[in-house]
């Protein structure tokens, strides 16, 4: 199988704009792995970055993304797994190697591992016809899911990982989310889900982002012509947000967000940060505040991912505002470093409607 050709967006060499289509070899199929068939891949942030270099992508060549999804096409003559077969409509985690010993890795924290290479980055990614990927990084969709919805699996179980996994229970609590792009969006329908008022936090730029948020049932502020610390005090009755979701990456808002905060208040950081951010550690201390890093996900918050999918509890089909085909990668590219959700539509007969996405048998070995 390796040698024969096939599309990729790859990042050529690290030298800022050096990415394009072209064909690459198919991945062999080893040990334990599934080949999968990519149907849609949608474009990240770190992907915009292998426009400008501003990211390390390690040893390039390197095929670029990691949020796909997409159909069975082959399993190794020893993958176990029931659930998987030849057709299974499915979506994966990113985590290409780990060394499956650390402590870390044997309590599913691969985001952890300190040997973990990751597809679109250390590893070769899913913006691709092809991508294999270990057994256990495989998860198949409920028939509930589209293919299409399946592409946003890795953004939600970061907000999963977030707001579920890295936050004590919210049910009742009145939390902020600063950044309303897609990890942001997704961090308030998470935070509504598990029984949080949520006020999204955005500026005058984002306002087609905000309208999406109050759409789906957060409150939202422009913090550029409104007051921010106003809005908390009225809805919390002086005391503060329970939690505050840093998913913006600015860091001047670092400071910002824990003034938001109630007494023994809890900041997460969601985002990465372009700059070293000041922080007011008097009031650190003297509020007991608790300042939490969130960094990926894990296994356990794609099933969670999953679960939140099928049962309708969040709507990740509503961040996506372009669906393109592979030959237009560089407007994609553009378009989300204006802020938008656009996904790559990798295979010609993908179907993003939910009624037809049934699973699709491929004749080729």
């Amino acid at each position: 199988m390796k040698g024969e050709p096939m599309r990729a967006l790859v990042k050529h060499d690290s030298s800022p704009g050096a990415v394009g289509v072209q064909d690459v070899a198919e991945p062999a199929l080893q040990p334990g792995q599934v080949l999968i068939e990519i149907a849609f891949a949608a474009i990240c942030g770190t992907d915009r970055q292998a426009l400008d270099g501003s990211h390390d992508f390690g040893v390039v060549p390197r095929i670029l993304g990691h949020e796909a999804s997409g159909i069975v096409r082959a399993l190794a003559p020893d993958v176990d797994r029931a659930d998987l077969a030849i057709g299974t409509r499915v979506t994966v985690e990113t985590d290409a190697v780990i060394c499956g010993r650390c402590e870390y890795c044997r309590g599913e924290q691969y985001n952890r591992c300190p040997n973990r290479r990751g597809i679109g980055t250390t590893a070769d990614g899913a913006i691709a016809e092809l991508l294999a990927m270990p057994q256990r990084a495989v998860h198949p969709l409920p028939d509930e899911v589209g293919l299409l919805e399946g592409a946003l699996t890795e953004p939600l179980a970061i907000a999963v990982h977030a707001v579920v996994e890295q936050s004590p229970s919210l049910a009742g609590q009145v939390v902020v989310v600063i950044g309303p792009g897609a990890i942001g969006q997704l961090c308030a329908q998470v935070a509504r889900a598990a029984g949080a008022t949520v006020v999204l936090v955005g500026r005058s730029r984002h306002a087609d982002a905000l309208r999406r948020g109050a759409a789906a049932g957060a409150r939202t502020v422009d913090a550029e012509s409104e007051d921010l610390a106003a809005v908390i005090h009225e809805l919390t009755g002086g005391l503060g947000a329970h939690t505050v979701f840093e998913c913006s990456g600015a860091p001047e808002t670092v400071d910002e967000s824990a003034q938001l905060l109630r007494r023994g208040g809890r900041l997460v950081l969601v985002a990465f940060f372009r700059g070293a951010p000041p922080v007011d550690l008097e009031l650190v201390i003297n509020r007991e505040l608790e300042i939490v890093g969130s960094r990926g996900k894990r296994p356990s918050s794609y099933r969670t991912a999953l679960r939140l999918m099928s049962e309708g509890q969040v709507d990740v089909g509503s961040l996506v505002t372009a669906v393109l085909p592979l030959e237009q990668w560089e407007a994609g590219l553009g378009r989300v470093g204006g802020g938008e959700k656009v996904v790559f539509r990798i295979a010609a007969d993908a179907d993003d409607q939910l009624a037809l996405a049934q699973p699709r048998v491929s004749s080729r070995a």
